[in-house]
């Protein structure tokens, strides 16, 4: 495997007369410029030119990572948790002092052992991803399309009478506010809490460890109850699992599941109406009802992918890729979006991706998403119901749209529409 990692293209941007070593490297490219800009693309055709698929970047000053583009080398890592962990404890960074108190990271680059499957490998990966794949093959699927609808209608009714709307502040983020607190047991007023919560998390902020330290007590308040008064919901099915030894790796596997839940919806619905909304091969159809949303869909994840980069790995040993030292303990964020347009897996016909999900927007291997089924169901229901309802009609130019900066995920930061507004007929009574 080791050998196979380091035998990349024989012509590479660098090439040094030995392995370069991240840290040898000053003037990082900050990595959050990605995810701000109209087409990704750019930055890692930048940042190829100049080190090959593995180049040094900076998650925030003074924490620099190596990021991983070439779509053979993120499989690969994706695959082996042997060589690269996902656990945070092991970032030699934590032997130099680790990180600020103010650091925006900290929940990334955490020091403290988190009982979740996102951050275990082997065999504690094991026992942890077991309760969440039965847990999420409990939950049944006319059941959450059923409450994705009448939240979707129950958001529209909102504004629908307004001619104009904002549908990421008020649809696309909102959403998995409200079915991701249901499945996993919250009421809408504690959703609305968890969501804020899981956003200062990951926006990098100074109060991103606090914020999971609430969180941690807010899930944990649930997971109590849930242990005296069992539901039909995630925190009951994980609590009863018998893989799940006490009420600390249930509350860290929920926050998990809360997080990536309510990111990667968001963005995933953002994405798939921006789209529909913008780009002629659909926007053309929208009325008619012709519309392929499963083709949306999986043209975002192909071409746009919510998740952007993948949360660190850690490399357990010194291992070569792409003529790069990457020493014990050095971060690895894998960049999804550049792997699923790699240039070099393109063959130039158009047809190769029509209907196929061989992209890595869902990860592969131990780690890979748990869920993508219904998130899929989730993400189809909030886009098709707006479009059903709405004869929505962006209200910028698709080029004006401007991208949230952010490490983990790519979303708009806006969908400005307007829609005919429905005007009701008097009956005969009314007019008279």
């Amino acid at each position: 495997m080791l050998d196979d990692l380091s035998d990349t293209q024989d012509h590479r941007p660098w090439r040094g007369t030995r392995p370069l070593r991240l840290d040898a490297v000053t003037h990082l490219t900050p990595l959050v410029r990605a995810s701000g800009l109209a087409d990704p693309r750019e930055l890692y055709d930048e940042l190829e030119a100049q080190w090959g698929e593995v180049a040094p970047v900076e998650l925030e000053p003074g924490v620099p990572a190596w990021l991983v583009m070439g779509q053979r080398l993120v499989y690969d890592i994706m695959r082996n948790e042997h060589v690269f962990a996902t656990d945070p404890q092991l970032w030699n960074g934590h032997a130099r002092g680790g990180l600020s108190r103010t650091s925006g990271l900290r929940p990334v680059l955490t020091s403290h052992q988190r009982f979740s499957a996102n951050h275990a490998d082997g065999a504690l990966r094991q026992r942890l991803r077991v309760p969440l794949d039965d847990a999420f093959e409990q939950l049944s699927e006319p059941l959450t399309a059923a409450k994705v609808r009448s939240f979707c209608n129950l958001l529209i009714d909102r504004f629908e009478d307004r001619g104009r709307a904002d549908l990421m502040l008020e649809y696309a983020s909102v959403i998995p506010l409200l079915v991701v607190a249901d499945m996993i047991g919250l009421d809408p007023e504690d959703g609305q809490r968890l969501f804020d919560l899981t956003r200062r998390m990951a926006g990098g902020g100074t109060d991103s460890a606090d914020a999971v330290h609430e969180m941690d007590r807010m899930l944990g308040d649930l997971v109590a109850v849930r242990r005296e008064h069992p539901r039909r919901d995630l925190a009951s099915s994980l609590v009863a699992h018998p893989n799940m030894r006490d009420d600390v790796e249930v509350t860290h596997t929920l926050l998990a599941v809360a997080y990536s839940g309510n990111l990667t919806l968001t963005a995933w619905v953002a994405q798939t109406l921006l789209l529909t909304l913008a780009d002629a091969r659909f926007s053309g159809r929208l009325h008619g009802g012709r519309i392929d949303l499963d083709s949306a869909m999986d043209e975002v994840l192909w071409r746009s992918t919510p998740t952007i980069h993948s949360l660190p790995r850690f490399a357990r040993q010194d291992v070569v890729l792409d003529d790069k030292l990457v020493a014990a303990g050095d971060p690895l964020v894998l960049a999804i979006h550049a792997a699923n347009t790699d240039p070099r897996m393109d063959t130039g016909d158009p047809w190769d991706h029509v209907g196929s999900r061989a992209h890595v927007s869902f990860g592969t291997g131990p780690h890979a998403c748990p869920a993508p089924r219904t998130a899929r169901v989730i993400a189809r229901i909030a886009v098709e119901t707006v479009l059903r309802r709405l004869e929505v009609v962006l209200r910028i130019p698709a080029a004006d749209v401007t991208w949230d900066r952010s490490l983990w995920m790519r979303q708009p930061v806006s969908i400005p529409v307007t829609f005919p507004v429905r005007v009701e007929k008097a009956t005969p009574a009314e007019q008279a």
